[in-house]
C-alpha cells in the first residue's frame, strides 16, 4: 500500500510539469511551462531519485546537464556552446529589399590584343584561374615585326654612333679634329638614342616589357617569326573566351575577360517611398545591410551600402543601390537573385536575444538559461519584432540572465528525446 501511495503521488507531481512533446507517458495534453527552483531539484522521478540527476527523466522538466569542458570559453580554445548574459539591444529598424549579385565592375577586366595577327598558341581556357603576367596567348603579328625592325636598326645605329662619339671626343681632346666635329658626333648619337627609345616605346605600349624586348629583338631572333605574348593584367577567373587557334584578330577587339571573383557586387532596387529614409540615414553613417540568398537559407552574408544611385528606373519607380560582398568562399555567382534588409538603428532599449539562442518546437519558443553549474534550463519566452541578428523578448527572460547564445540546439536536442521514444520506464 505504501509503494502505491508513492507512485501514485509521483504520477501527480510529473502531472504538474508538462512535457515538450508526447511520449508514452501521454503528458502531450499538458502546455509547457518553466519549471520552479523546487520542482527542478527536489521533485522524484519513478525511479526514487531526484528527477534533475535522472539520465532518462531529467528531459521531462526542460533540464540539461552541460559538462564545463563543452563551454566556450576566452582562456581556452574549442567548445561547442556559448554563454552570455541577456542585454538591452539597440532596436532596430529592417527595409526589405530584393536585388541581385553582380560582377564587380572594378575587379574585371575584358583584354583585347595591342596589335592585329594569328593566335598561334592559346594557354588558358574558359574558367581556368590564371595569376597576374601568366602567358594567356600568342600572336604572330607583321606589326610587331616591323616594330622589332625599327628598335633593332636604331639599336645598331646608336651603338655605332656611340663609338664614332668617343673617337671624336679623343681626337678633339688631342687637338686632332676640331672641337665642332666632336658636337656633330654628339647631336648624332642623341639622334639615334632618341629613336632606339622611341622604338622601344613602341614595343612597351604593345605589351612587352623589358625583358620581353630584349628577348625578342636579339640576335638569335633575326629572321624568326615575331611573336607577342599576351599576359594577365591581373588575378582573376577567365569568365568569357572569344578566341580560336589559327584565327586572325584585330587591335581593340575583346577576346577574354577576366573576373576576381573574390568580392562581388550586390544590386538593390529601393522603391521611391522609401528613398528619403534611406538617403537622410545614409547621411549619418554607412548602412549595414544583411543579405541572403535563396539556395544558402541559413547563411547571412553582411555588407554596408557604398553607392546609391542617382537616377530612378521609370517603369519600377525604383532607384538602384550597391553593397560589396565579400566572396572568398566561391559561394556567390553573378546572376544570383538575393533578399536583404537594411538596418537602420534606433535608440530605443529592448531586451533581446541573438537568433540562434531561440528554440522552438511545437509553436513554443524558449532558450535555454544556465541556472546552475552544469546544468541548463528550457525558459520560455514571448518574443516580439524580429531585427536583423536578434528577437526582441517581450517575457520570460531578465536583463542579465546567463543564456546559451550558441550551440544551443545541443540542448535541445538533448531536451526533445522523448520524441525518440525514450523517457522514464513504466
Amino acid at each position: 500500500m505504501k509503494q502505491k501511495t508513492i507512485i501514485l503521488l509521483a504520477v501527480a507531481t510529473f502531472a504538474t510539469i508538462p512535457l515538450l512533446a508526447e511520449d508514452k507517458h501521454d503528458h502531450s495534453h499538458t502546455e509547457f511551462r518553466t519549471p520552479t527552483a523546487d520542482e527542478l531539484f527536489t521533485v522524484k522521478c519513478e525511479h526514487d531519485i531526484p528527477q534533475s540527476s535522472c539520465d532518462e527523466c531529467r528531459y521531462e522538466l526542460g533540464l540539461v546537464k552541460v559538462d564545463p569542458s563543452i563551454l566556450i570559453a576566452p582562456s581556452k580554445p574549442g567548445g561547442l556552446i556559448r554563454v552570455e548574459p541577456v542585454k538591452k539591444r539597440d532596436a532596430q529598424l529592417l527595409l526589405p529589399l530584393n536585388g541581385e549579385i553582380a560582377l564587380n565592375e572594378a575587379a574585371l577586366t575584358h583584354l583585347s590584343p595591342r596589335v592585329s595577327g594569328t593566335v598561334r598558341s592559346i594557354r588558358t581556357g574558359l574558367g581556368k584561374e590564371v595569376k597576374t603576367d601568366d602567358v594567356l596567348f600568342e600572336i604572330e603579328s607583321p606589326e610587331l615585326g616591323l616594330a622589332v625592325g625599327a628598335y633593332r636598326k636604331n639599336k645598331a645605329l646608336a651603338a655605332l654612333a656611340v663609338k664614332n662619339l668617343e673617337r671624336e671626343k679623343s681626337l678633339a681632346a688631342q687637338k686632332i679634329s676640331p672641337e665642332a666635329d666632336a658636337v656633330e658626333a654628339q647631336m648624332k648619337y642623341d639622334e639615334y638614342r632618341i629613336e632606339l627609345e622611341s622604338a622601344g616605346n613602341a614595343l612597351a605600349v604593345m605589351g612587352l616589357n623589358a625583358e620581353a624586348i630584349a628577348t625578342l629583338t636579339a640576335d638569335d631572333q633575326i629572321g624568326k617569326p615575331c611573336v607577342l605574348p599576351v599576359h594577365a593584367p591581373q588575378n582573376g577567373i577567365i569568365i568569357q573566351k572569344h578566341l580560336d587557334m589559327g584565327e586572325t584578330i584585330e587591335r581593340g577587339r575583346d577576346v577574354l575577360t577576366i573576373a576576381d571573383l573574390s568580392s562581388v557586387w550586390v544590386w538593390l532596387e529601393v522603391y521611391e517611398d522609401d528613398l528619403a529614409l534611406l538617403t537622410s540615414e545614409a547621411k549619418k553613417k554607412a548602412l549595414a545591410v544583411q543579405i541572403t540568398i535563396s539556395s544558402l537559407p541559413a547563411r547571412i552574408f553582411e555588407s554596408t551600402i557604398d553607392l546609391i544611385g542617382m537616377t530612378m528606373n521609370e517603369e519600377t519607380r525604383t532607384v538602384s543601390i550597391r553593397a560589396v560582398l565579400d566572396n572568398t568562399e566561391g559561394l556567390l555567382r553573378p546572376g544570383m537573385f538575393c533578399a536583404a534588409n537594411i538596418v537602420f538603428e534606433t535608440p530605443e532599449k529592448v531586451i533581446a536575444v541573438p537568433k540562434n539562442a531561440l528554440m522552438a518546437d511545437e509553436g513554443k519558443q524558449f532558450v535555454f538559461g544556465m541556472i546552475r553549474d552544469g546544468f541548463a534550463q528550457r525558459i520560455d519566452v514571448e518574443t516580439g519584432r524580429i531585427f536583423a541578428d536578434s528577437v526582441e523578448i517581450t517575457a520570460g527572460l531578465q536583463e542579465g540572465a546567463l543564456i546559451a547564445v550558441e550551440g544551443a540546439f545541443l540542448l535541445k536536442s538533448d531536451v526533445l528525446r522523448s520524441k525518440m521514444g525514450a523517457g522514464c520506464a513504466d
